[in-house]
């Protein structure tokens, strides 16, 4: 039941995510922050099940530290991207990860986003949900949503997705978390 959306805005990326953890009909947290993040100016936000998200959401961000590591250079946000495609792609065949993702980032004075899901389908957008919100907040990401947007604007359509899922959705989710990715870095928004 997990809720993931995002947009692309001016020079900056948000996503957003719920923050409640359930197991059938049991919520279990209300807090658990499922945005990870990938460097200084990469954030992964994850749906699925919490063990699937809280081991692949490490899995990726340890192997893009070796990369840099072992390499000395930073994937840009499409190779993370891609990397995240290939692995969640890799395991299909050998025990899948049953996780969505949408990867933030802001490189080459650019800010991008992609949505990634658990087959493997990679997909650049400026704006993109994941789970059962994507039928909530898609509309009014495709309502208010326009190019450069300023932060302000990204905020408050984010607020609005987020009063349209407390609202129309049946399952309650109280807390949301959005993590900002700008030049400056990674700013982090309790809602």
């Amino acid at each position: 039941m997990d809720s993931a959306f995002g947009l692309v805005g001016k020079d900056f990326v948000i996503v957003a995510t719920d923050c409640s953890v359930a197991y059938s009909i049991l919520k279990l947290k209300d807090k658990e922050d499922k945005i990870s993040l990938l460097d200084q100016n990469k954030v992964m936000a994850l749906s699925g099940e919490q063990a699937y998200r809280l081991q692949f959401s490490d899995y990726i961000a340890k192997n893009i530290a070796l990369n840099k590591y072992r390499n000395g250079t930073e994937f840009n946000t499409k190779e993370c991207a891609e990397f995240v495609r290939s692995e969640l792609a890799y395991g299909i065949r050998n025990g899948p990860f049953m996780v969505n993702c949408l990867i933030a980032g802001f490189d080459n004075n650019q800010p991008q986003l992609y949505w990634v899901d658990y087959m493997g389908t990679l997909v650049k957008s400026v704006k993109a949900a994941h789970g059962y919100a994507a039928h909530f907040v898609l509309s009014t990401l495709d309502h208010d949503y326009k190019p450069n947007l300023t932060l302000d604007e990204g905020i408050a359509i984010i607020k609005r997705c987020i009063n349209e899922l407390k609202t129309r959705f049946l399952i309650s989710q109280s807390h949301f978390i959005a993590k900002i990715v700008t030049p400056a870095g990674i700013q982090v928004l309790e809602l």
